[in-house]
């Protein structure tokens, strides 16, 4: 028999009041990072380890004439020094952006910087060519999972957090995209004052500090794969694949597009990158999975990066190259005078994650807009150029060009990645970015050869010296020019990102 009902009895007590809703629990601490630690420690690590990638691929440019006397190195061995960095950099990305999802962020951040550290102590004490080229590979192997997992830590520590993404998003972009201008300043005071070896020494106390960042404040994470989970097959030819690639656009503009080294290089490389595709569309478990290109923003994004890494890598060789040959200035006077656009870099980088919050819209077509205005400006430098008439002013423009349009264009790429795939987010936009800067060195390059070489027929009657300087500077005009083309087409090509991106959503 049912219980009466006390709904209509007056004399019943009333139930009790329901309590007031607590709303949404406060976030609990990222996963990645150790109870009781804020954002801000992984932001740090990450920051710190960006800058020491970026800054070595700048810092030994600077360094090299110093390398090459000491070591008695010729032309072929020192443009190994650094391709050899480049390349294997380049080659594994791919590889270990996929590990850190496999093995955890800190795992794979550790083993980076273990490598790092090694590596350059190794080449600060190597006494020969091969023993310098052979550090510099083990340092672009230590930096290709340093490169991948700085940026996926951040996306990781910031997966419950929405609201610090941004901020931390900015910080990141800060960091790797001023690295390269201040890395030039670095490595010319090391050269000059203290010798190259400590361009190699100085990753070390740097390497040993975050190691024990490391260790204290991200967490061993449950390892979700195994090796037998590891796209083998996959790994092997995009590595191959994207090496091979990296090195014909390097020879391409060097000894040209139609030697039969570079076409034979680009030919294997597209046919392995075919392969790989295939081989990722029927794995179990690839290394890119190629549905995460139908996500929104990711396939533009990237290539919006890798137009920006064409215009910035660019762009940073050929003012230092012109400051250097044409202006005379020292490698030290090189980075004083660069520094302001790296600081406008890291500052345009912070500003634009305040704009994205006031609900800005559309930063990397401005951003894109304005650096090629800098290098319009730059392309037209005169014959005898100051540095505070006619330097100072499109560097700043530049810079701040190029520092919106980094950290909005990642922001776009990133934003619709699932925190288990932040490895391969990262992955693919280092890859995007490495291509276009070797893309972007060796067609500004060949342009730039090709109109000294040709100036410098015409001023053949003239003082030597003169007729060289005004080479190297029609040159540098040229390729400033086409350098203000990629960072325009850049900007155009955002148009097709998502339409809210740099919106507040």
């Amino acid at each position: 028999m049912p219980l009466p009902s006390s709904a209509g009895d007056p004399a019943a007590p009333p139930p009790p009041a329901a309590p007031p809703p607590a709303g949404p629990p406060p976030p609990g601490p990222p996963r990645l990072l150790r109870p009781g630690l804020p954002v801000a420690a992984a932001v740090a690590i990450a920051c710190t380890a960006s800058f020491m990638v970026v800054t070595d691929g700048a810092i030994v440019n600077v360094a090299l004439p110093a390398m090459s006397a000491d070591l008695g190195l010729g032309s072929a061995a020192a443009r190994w020094v650094v391709d050899a960095y480049l390349l294997v950099l380049g080659g594994f990305t791919l590889l270990a952006a996929r590990a850190g999802d496999l093995f955890g962020r800190r795992a794979t951040l550790r083993a980076g910087l273990v490598l790092f550290t090694a590596a350059s102590a190794l080449g600060g004490l190597a006494d020969n060519g091969p023993a310098l080229i052979a550090a510099r590979a083990a340092q672009g192997l230590g930096a290709s999972a340093l490169a991948t997992s700085t940026l996926g830590v951040v996306l990781a520590a910031t997966a419950d957090r929405p609201h610090l993404r941004r901020r931390a998003m900015s910080a990141w972009a800060a960091s790797s995209s001023s690295a390269a201008a201040l890395g030039v300043l670095l490595g010319g005071v090391l050269t000059e004052h203290a010798g190259w070896r400590w361009v190699m020494y100085v990753n070390m106390p740097i390497g040993i500090a975050l190691l024990t960042a490391v260790h204290l404040c991200l967490r061993p994470a449950d390892v979700r794969g195994s090796l037998g989970r590891l796209d083998l097959p996959g790994a092997l030819v995009s590595t191959t694949g994207v090496g091979l690639l990296l090195f014909g656009l390097t020879r391409g503009g060097e000894r040209g597009w139609t030697s039969p080294t570079t076409l034979a290089t680009l030919t294997a490389a597209a046919l392995l990158l075919t392969v790989f595709v295939r081989v990722e569309a029927r794995s179990a478990n690839p290394l890119v999975r190629l549905p995460v290109f139908r996500l929104p923003g990711v396939t533009t994004g990237n290539l919006v990066v890798l137009l920006l890494g064409s215009s910035l890598t660019a762009s940073l060789f050929l003012v230092s190259q012109l400051m250097q040959q044409v202006l005379g200035y020292s490698a030290q006077q090189t980075g004083l005078a660069m520094l302001p656009m790296g600081v406008c870099l890291a500052a345009a980088a912070l500003i634009s994650r305040r704009l994205l919050d006031a609900g800005a819209r559309r930063l990397p077509l401005y951003g894109g807009t304005v650096a090629a205005a800098g290098l319009l400006w730059l392309a037209a430098l005169p014959a005898d150029p100051r540095y505070t008439a006619d330097l100072l002013g499109p560097l700043l423009l530049t810079g701040s060009g190029l520092g919106l349009m980094l950290m909005s264009a990642t922001t776009a790429a990133t934003a619709a990645v699932p925190p288990a795939e932040a490895g391969l987010a990262s992955g693919l936009l280092n890859t995007s970015r490495q291509l276009g800067g070797a893309l972007g060195l060796a067609l500004l390059g060949a342009i730039a050869q090709s109109v000294t070489g040709g100036t410098a027929d015409t001023a053949a009657s003239a003082a030597s010296g003169t007729a060289t300087a005004t080479a190297l500077l029609h040159g540098s005009r040229a390729a400033l020019l086409a350098a203000a083309a990629l960072s325009l087409l850049g900007a155009l090509t955002s148009l097709l990102l998502p339409g809210r991106t740099g919106s507040r959503s």
